[in-house]
């Protein structure tokens, strides 16, 4: 499919970015590249810049624009169609962690209520037939969520061994090499992603298996911090002792709070009554405090 000219002006800005501000590439090194591509070269004495890296590569065709793209930034090029459709995606929750759950299609529900949960949490999972857009080609809505995604989780009941679509999923994440994920519920996975001890989900509630997947995203560096970021915001903004609890219960199966958000939750317990004078908020994180060896109750912050 021919690049949009969206697409073709975010992939020149970043190589214009990269070579004129990174050292390595040097005039000869640029004009290597450019040479390779039957591209004009840039007069390394011209001092008015006349004639730029990106008046060069103005016309490049999509092929070699992807690739020359690969070259420059070091993005894998069958990786860079992926990094654009990241930029312009209406499927998925802008912010929030793109996780594509694959499942058998006879435990839809289940994975619904499960995606559910994490949905407050942060986490957007691609939940096929509940996600796509409707008047839209389903399997292309598939292959972009697979294309798009930033982490795959398979839920393994024993009908997802026999399914095309959900082997076809495992090896996009595998082919992608994107954070993965199983919990067999009970069934053990099969093939290369089978290689791996997964979590056992038999007897887990969908509130337990999210939580399990929680768990396993907030461990992931890239995603953790923003996974804490939208769960304390929740929780400083929580208007009754209910959502105030549900939340504490999440930010609790979090054990990588940093020195700084450990801080903000202190304050949070303080400034939200919600939190520091509800009993379900109390449940859920006296635990997580002690068990991190902090003060319980945390100390008021003291004011600058």
């Amino acid at each position: 499919m021919p690049l949009s000219r969206r697409d073709r002006f975010a992939l020149k800005s970043q190589m214009v970015e990269v070579v004129t501000e990174d050292r390595e590439w040097t005039f000869q090194r640029t004009n290597l590249l450019l040479a390779e591509y039957g591209l004009q070269t840039i007069d390394p004495y011209d001092n008015n810049g006349e004639f730029t890296f990106a008046d060069s590569i103005k016309d490049i065709g999509d092929a070699d624009l992807v690739e020359m793209y690969s070259l420059v930034t070091g993005v894998e090029p069958e990786n860079v169609q992926s990094q654009i459709d990241m930029g312009d995606s209406s499927l998925w929750k802008p912010g929030y962690v793109r996780v594509f759950l694959s499942h058998s299609a006879l435990h839809k529900q289940f994975i619904g209520q499960v995606a559910d949960e994490l949905a407050v949490s942060g986490i957007h999972a691609f939940v096929a037939h509940d996600t796509m857009e409707y008047e839209q080609p389903w399997q292309d809505q598939i292959e972009h969520g697979l294309r798009t995604m930033q982490a795959f989780v398979a839920i393994v009941h024993p009908e997802f061994l026999p399914s095309a679509w959900c082997q076809q999923e495992v090896g996009w994440a595998l082919g992608r090499g994107v954070p993965r994920y199983v919990v067999r519920y009970p069934t053990d996975p099969v093939g290369f992603i089978g290689r791996t001890q997964w979590p056992q989900g038999g007897g887990m509630n969908h509130r337990q298996v999210a939580a399990e997947i929680l768990q396993w995203v907030s461990r992931i560096p890239e995603f953790s911090d923003q996974i804490v970021v939208g769960l304390l915001a929740a929780l400083r903004s929580a208007g009754n002792y209910m959502d105030a609890g549900a939340t504490a219960s999440r930010v609790a199966t979090i054990d990588t709070l940093t020195p700084g958000q450990w801080d903000e939750l202190d304050e949070i317990f303080h400034a939200n009554d919600q939190v520091g004078g509800g009993s379900l908020a109390h449940k859920a994180l006296r635990p997580l405090y002690v068990r991190h060896s902090r003060q319980w109750p945390p100390a008021k912050p003291v004011p600058f």
